[in-house]
């Protein structure tokens, strides 16, 4: 696969500048409402064409989405704070959002690698003045602010902390967003219900297609077609139809998938009741 440039010059958001290749776990939160959780990807790509395109690495696949459609990129998951809600413009003004609270208009100039696991966000605030973030610093960039209220402010996958139902397509990678962040150890309890298909003549339920194994799937060793779970689309474990609370293997983002790895040949959708 051919690493592509995520972040490039956009008039509307005054995005511009190319950076190397780096790779941040991260949410796009799309103007459709819907969510995808993968692995950052910018730089120039290998002819350096520039596009419009963010990219995300999602389970090994690079996942294109149009900067237009993109409302937030989230780094620190969680629930946005009271302050940070009032904070939102009600315009198409971005808005950053730092990990100790602090918020500032504006909008996104580029995402940067330093070539040595330090990249940076590129902000110009309201007096048209370049800074430079940390990513590690940064928990959210609101690209359009009166998009983000609607579906991701006013989100039920947003609010909700401990339960949700949840709709796993099996068109994608980790297709479902809980909006949920965990801790190592807590115990999550799911409920699934739905039918997918893997490919002609494979039909899976949550506990995945009985004797079909993937060979390069996020869980070759369980059957293919499985409702699988991830923390920040890393450390898969499976799900199925149990109702037995599961362990989180580690820190972060909760997202649901379906153990596969061929992904355009599939249909359908789990759908999925979580308990924390």
């Amino acid at each position: 696969m051919t690493r592509r440039s995520a972040l490039f010059t956009m008039a509307a958001i005054g995005l511009s500048s190319v950076s190397l290749l780096a790779a941040d776990q991260a949410t796009f939160v799309l103007t459709n409402g819907q969510r995808q959780t993968g692995t950052l990807v910018y730089g120039a790509d290998h002819n350096n064409i520039v596009t419009d395109r963010f990219h995300l690495n999602v389970g090994g696949s690079d996942q294109a989405f149009g900067v237009n459609d993109v409302a937030v990129i989230d780094f620190g998951g969680g629930t946005p704070s009271d302050a940070e809600k009032q904070a939102l413009p009600n315009d198409s003004t971005g808005l950053l959002v730092m990990r100790n609270g602090s918020v500032e208009r504006g909008h996104l100039h580029s995402i940067v690698g330093a070539g040595e696991g330090v990249d940076f966000v590129q902000w110009v605030n309201a007096s048209d003045q370049r800074e430079k973030h940390p990513i590690s610093e940064v928990s959210r960039i609101y690209l359009n602010s009166a998009v983000a209220r609607n579906v991701f402010l006013n989100s039920p996958a947003t609010e909700a902390t401990s339960s949700g139902e949840i709709r796993v397509d099996a068109t994608q990678p980790w297709a479902g967003d809980t909006g949920l962040t965990v801790k190592k150890g807590d115990k999550v309890r799911f409920m699934s219900s739905g039918t997918v298909s893997i490919g002609p003549g494979f039909n899976a339920g949550p506990d995945g297609v009985p004797g079909q194994k993937t060979t390069a799937g996020q869980m070759p060793l369980i059957p293919a077609g499985a409702l699988i779970g991830s923390i920040n689309g890393a450390n898969p474990f499976p799900i199925g139809s149990s109702q037995q609370p599961v362990t989180m293997p580690a820190d972060g983002r909760l997202v649901l998938g379906v153990n596969d790895d061929k992904f355009e040949d599939n249909s359908g959708f789990f759908l999925v009741t979580i308990t924390k």
